[in-house]
């Protein structure tokens, strides 16, 4: 055989060489795809062409990631696959936790489905890890966030208890359980038992997400901590003995240091608290006996008097959102006064108030009371804030007391209302209050349509509009239409 002749034929050559750029044009594609595959991974190349770009993380937890400088491990206990089978907001949740590892180099996402990898939550004898949370840690510091954390829920049917996701918050949990295994500093807040104080799990919820600690302490039978940032009391159903009071004004006294914060929710079931509203007079703030209602309408939700907006009279814990037309409601509060505006170091502040149209009802008012027969009239504080102030030289130092007349403005369905923004503005008071820097504030995200918020006086309005004036106004262009074809 000729083995010169055959390499040396013109087909054999030509065929040859196409194998060959065929073969290496294969390659550059196999190389290309896993190249971008990498990249996909690590870095944000595909584009969210939804309206408020839900898919994707905010510039606020963005610009975090990029100052990130420790290494945070995040394991999300379930198959990816499986997690996205959920589909909308459950998908939207997987897009927006793996976005952390794409945009920094520190956060590594994984997935681990631990019924199928029970040896994982043996690792952790001391945490309680069930399937679907999402385990975030850095240097020997854990945080569990259940996967309902992800999302605000809220009851469809009360009666037969079924519910629906009304919004996802996945991005504003994930950036604070990140900030809170990195954080050097943790704010702690001591939330104060033995007077039947009222138990608020939205107000925890909420605060426990933003990465405060809380602690409970009895008054009766323990002293404040000291490393403490705030107090929150709720509604006591029992008064404070002098003890008790001695306790609270050591605490915000600080061995005249300052630096803390008292925040105190009054409530309209309230029986009468002689001594610690005593204490709240002397730092300017006067609980009045009643529940606010409102005869406006237009600053009405739920049609009802007593479920109110307010307005903005301080925008300091407000200025993010104030000007969107945005509200924060009190419901079925008590009257707030302010004693004195400055006194001693004390100066009082109005943050939130009722409308000119507001009112009082009484607490002993019969069935028969109308709103015309209330003395009270607006505006009525709803929210004050008391400073107490001491200088050396040219430095200050402050402690603060908040009183708020409603424990409904801290329940657990409105502070996740996509309605009104309790659960943004009481978030801005207690880091402020408490000196916290390192804050992010996230709105949570709607799939698809976003609910319609109106008032009940724009409610009346369009059913004016749509009961009365349109058919009016169809039946009268028919009628003209008919008048003029029969007259032809």
């Amino acid at each position: 055989m000729d083995f010169k002749k055959i390499l040396s034929n013109r087909k054999l050559r030509y065929g040859s060489f196409a194998t060959a750029l065929s073969v290496a044009f294969l390659v550059v594609i196999i190389l290309l795809n896993v190249i971008f595959s990498v990249l996909a991974e690590r870095y944000p190349i595909n584009i969210d062409l939804t309206k408020d770009s839900i898919f994707m993380l905010t510039d606020e937890s963005v610009d975090y990631l990029k100052g990130l400088e420790k290494d945070v491990d995040v394991y999300v206990l379930a198959d990816e696959a499986t997690f996205n089978t959920y589909g909308g907001y459950y998908t939207q949740a997987v897009e927006v936790i793996n976005r952390y590892a794409q945009h920094s180099k520190h956060v590594k996402v994984s997935y681990v489905d631990i019924v199928k990898n029970p040896t994982f939550t043996a690792n952790y004898p001391d945490l309680d890890l069930k399937s679907y949370d999402i385990l975030v840690q850095c240097s020997g510091r854990s945080r569990i966030v259940s996967v309902n954390d992800l999302f605000n829920i809220q009851s469809s049917n009360s009666y037969y208890g079924s519910s629906y996701i009304a919004s996802s918050k996945a991005e504003q949990v994930m950036t604070s359980a990140i900030m809170a295994v990195t954080s050097d500093r943790v704010v702690k807040l001591a939330v104060t038992t033995g007077h039947e104080e009222y138990e608020s799990e939205g107000l925890t919820s909420l605060l426990t997400q933003n990465n405060f600690e809380l602690v409970t302490v009895d008054l009766n039978t323990e002293d404040i901590p000291t490393d403490a940032d705030g107090v929150i009391m709720i509604s006591p159903s029992r008064d404070m003995d002098e003890a008790v009071l001695k306790k609270l004004d050591a605490f915000l006294s600080n061995d005249s240091n300052y630096g803390k914060s008292l925040f105190y929710f009054a409530d309209v079931e309230q029986p009468a608290m002689p001594n610690m509203e005593a204490f709240l007079e002397e730092w300017g703030i006067a609980v009045g006996d009643g529940v606010v209602f409102q005869s406006d309408n237009s600053k009405v939700l739920n049609y009802s008097p007593y479920f109110s907006l307010v307005d903005y009279v301080d925008e300091t814990y407000s200025e993010s959102f104030a000007s969107k037309g945005t509200y924060v409601t009190l419901p079925f509060s008590r009257p707030l006064s302010a004693v004195y505006s400055e006194r001693n170091g004390f100066a009082t502040s109005v943050l939130l108030q009722f409308g000119e149209a507001a009112g009082v009802r009484p607490s002993d008012a019969d069935a028969s009371f109308v709103p015309s027969a209330s003395d009270a009239s607006g505006p009525i504080p709803g929210l004050i804030l008391s400073s107490k102030t001491r200088y050396v030289n040219l430095d200050s130092y402050q402690s603060h007391v908040a009183v708020c007349g409603s424990i409904s403005a801290v329940e657990d369905s409105i502070l996740k209302s996509t309605s009104v923004t309790n659960g943004e503005y009481f978030t801005n008071l207690f880091n402020s209050l408490t000196q916290r820097e390192d804050v992010i504030t996230i709105a949570p995200k709607v799939l698809g349509s976003s609910q319609l918020n109106i008032t009940a006086q724009q409610a009346y309005t369009l059913l004016l509009v749509f009961m009365v004036i349109l058919p009016i106004v169809v039946m009268a262009t028919g009628l003209v239409i008919w008048f003029r074809r029969r007259n032809k």
